[in-house]
């Protein structure tokens, strides 16, 4: 099946999920993520702010932040480019252009190279750790840079699948959490 094709049909499995489904397997998946040594051993986390029906880390965020981590989101700066900037609490949300929450006042970019977990949204994952996104690229360039972090895939069992199709520029990650558990890929 063609990437389009594939990433139209997880979306659309996604965006039937109910606001029960969604609100309960968050919940399970943040308290998967904070278990884990991964979770633990990092000083430096990235994450993401959820939009629609993606698994809602929140809480994780949130945690963390109050725990003493340094806690940083993508800030879209280009068409092309995201980077990571301070997570100081949800005071400090406004919704972007495109809808999706973002820091609306970013004083503080966090170096790429300090991140020590990144939590990596997607339409859908493959067991091998091949990632499906929105189309535009953004983590695929940014991940690039993310050298020295566990790469931890979020997303729900029924958004897993046998085998995504993958270009030379795609990021695969090499932990994926979901409702259940999380599992170092193949």
């Amino acid at each position: 099946m063609k990437k389009q094709q594939l990433r139209k049909e997880l979306k659309s499995l996604r965006n039937q999920l109910s606001r029960e489904q969604v609100d309960r397997w968050s919940k399970e998946i943040c308290e998967n993520i904070m278990l884990s040594p991964q979770y633990h051993q990092a000083d430096v986390i990235f994450g993401y702010l959820a939009f629609g029906n993606e698994p809602d880390i929140d809480i994780v965020l949130e945690q963390a932040r109050l725990a003493g981590k340094t806690v940083c989101v993508p800030q879209i700066i280009s068409k092309t480019e995201i980077c990571a900037v301070r997570f100081e609490g949800f005071g400090q949300l406004s919704l972007d252009r495109y809808g999706i929450r973002s820091v609306s006042c970013a004083d503080v970019v966090i170096n790429p190279h300090e991140i020590a977990l990144a939590l990596v949204p997607g339409v859908g994952f493959a067991k091998n750790g091949s990632r499906i996104g929105m189309g535009a690229g953004y983590y695929d360039r940014f991940l690039v840079q993310v050298d020295k972090a566990v790469l931890m895939g979020v997303t729900y069992n029924a958004l897993l699948c046998r085998k995504i199709p993958v270009d030379d520029y795609d990021k695969a990650v090499q932990y994926l959490v979901t409702e259940t558990n999380i599992t170092l890929c193949e």
